[in-house]
């Protein structure tokens, strides 16, 4: 404002001088095209361009236009598109509102929420708020806005070496897992998502997952125990909860040969009752038979 009634006064105090002296301060015209072909301007130099009817000045980078209602102001719509409009003297710019998730009190409900309403989201820790209403509810997520709006249900720990030392027969580990959100936060994020998915990674020493190569037969295959309280079928090739087949792939089966392994048994699950929170098994009686499962960098999603 304060250039702009530099100028004002510059111009006035030099029209009133032209009137005196039958003489008028004319500024260069130039086309917009001409205007950006003039070479090396010095900083401060002014324009006219008759192809907008405004006066521009050169800064330290381009030329910027003197406009005292704020015409050349740009709107980040929802959408991130750019569109033209027309600010005011007193508030000449229009800012886009923070994004969905940036704090507490701007909680979405979803990361697939935020991703949709949000402009230039990318990957990172926002705040949700899947029971809707008050954000004093509202906590943070890991989203994997590249991937598509996925919500992360992290482990607190991983499963290491567990061996249980005594003759094969199916048992569960003594303890779930331990997941870094609350079971109400959980539910809640699953309950406003229609996806689900998780991979099992298996470390194995020893101790098979699923396929036996020796015996040609998946009669120790491992069975799971899903957040919901959902038990899968285990010892068949297929998986099953309650006689309804669930979506489960094995996509790399190294424990297939009964020994130390260098390759894991990883089981992708697709299913809206993920994470998963106990694995049942068979062959681990053996002193030196052990397996576990690296659960933090495998966590479940939703969206």
């Amino acid at each position: 404002m304060k250039k702009f009634l530099y100028y004002f006064i510059f111009f006035t105090a030099s029209i009133l001088h032209a009137a005196q002296s039958d003489e008028l301060v004319v500024l260069h015209s130039v086309t917009t095209a001409q205007m950006h072909a003039i070479v090396s301007p010095a900083v401060g130099s002014l324009v006219f361009n008759t192809d907008d009817e405004n006066i521009y000045e050169r800064n330290a980078t381009a030329w910027k236009k003197f406009s005292a209602d704020g015409s050349e102001t740009k709107i980040i719509a929802g959408n991130c598109a750019e569109v033209s409009g027309i600010g005011t003297t007193t508030n000449p710019y229009v800012i886009k509102d923070k994004n969905l998730g940036e704090t507490q009190a701007t909680a979405g409900m979803t990361c697939k929420q935020i991703l949709n309403s949000g402009c230039n989201v990318r990957d990172g820790v926002y705040w949700i708020n899947p029971d809707g209403g008050s954000t004093a509810n509202a906590f943070e997520v890991y989203c994997d806005m590249s991937g598509g709006g996925w919500t992360k249900i992290p482990y607190a720990s991983d499963v290491i070496k567990h061996n249980f030392n005594g003759a094969d027969t199916w048992r569960w580990l003594p303890s779930n897992f331990t997941l870094a959100l609350t079971d109400a936060q959980i539910n809640s994020i699953r309950a406003v998502s229609t996806e689900g998915k998780q991979r099992y990674v298996g470390k194995c020493n020893g101790v098979l997952h699923y396929y036996y190569n020796s015996g040609g037969n998946y009669n120790w295959a491992f069975g799971f125990r899903l957040h919901t309280g959902a038990e899968t079928t285990f010892g068949q090739q297929n998986y099953a909860v309650g006689g309804t087949a669930i979506n489960i792939n094995v996509i790399q089966d190294g424990c297939r040969t009964n020994r130390t392994n260098s390759l894991d048994a990883i089981f992708e699950i697709n299913d809206m009752r993920v994470p998963v929170i106990n694995v049942y098994s068979n062959d681990t009686g053996g002193s030196s038979e052990t397996f576990g499962s690296p659960l933090i960098s495998n966590p479940a999603w939703f969206r």
